[in-house]
């Protein structure tokens, strides 16, 4: 008798969701005038690939219908961004109609994390060509792009800082503390 197999076969093909997702990515980035992708703070826009690590900038989603949802998270140059958005949305589905994936392809939605001026836009490229250069690291999904750092503003207090100044608001009196010893409730 002959042996039973222990578990199915693995499946060697990636799935529509991690395809649309791949594809919507490879897209968006060949784009001109965005720079890279990002996942977002919370890194709510990623898709596992488990043959190549996250996808990072874009999130697919199923819908009610059956098809998928495209969120994608990018970085772009300061242009108009209704026209980019546009462009980035119907190179994605023509990808999606040349890969068979038309029917699978549901709303795709464009987000805007950064918009870099032509010093930032010119860093970044920089930043890309050094990774590019580099010799046995495969290139990344996600192009590398520096955070933007807030200015400071002054808050309460700032006038006792040297050369502050004083924002005109008062602070706040600190609450009072709770009557009674610690850990006892009042009942009424």
């Amino acid at each position: 008798m002959p042996p039973a197999a222990l578990a199915p076969p693995l499946q060697s093909r990636a799935s529509d969701r991690v395809r649309l997702a791949r594809l919507a990515l490879d897209a968006a980035l060949v784009v001109p005038d965005v720079l890279g992708a990002e996942a977002g703070v919370h890194g709510v826009r990623v898709t596992a690939d488990p043959p190549a690590g996250p996808l990072r900038g874009v999130s697919v989603i199923a819908q009610a219908d059956g098809r998928y949802a495209v969120d994608l998270r990018l970085v772009a140059r300061i242009v108009p961004l209704v026209t980019l958005g546009e462009e980035v949305r119907r190179r994605v589905q023509a990808s999606a109609l040349r890969d068979g994936l038309a029917d699978r392809l549901g709303t795709v939605n464009v987000e805007f994390a950064r918009l870099l001026t032509p010093d930032e836009a010119r860093d970044t490229e920089d930043a890309r060509g050094a990774v590019g250069a580099a010799p046995a690291a495969p290139p990344p999904a996600v192009l590398p792009v520096a955070p933007a750092a807030a200015p400071p503003r002054p808050g309460p207090g700032a006038e006792s800082m040297p050369g502050g100044t004083s924002t005109g608001v008062p602070r706040p009196p600190s609450p009072a503390p709770p009557a009674g010893p610690p850990g006892e409730a009042s009942e009424r």
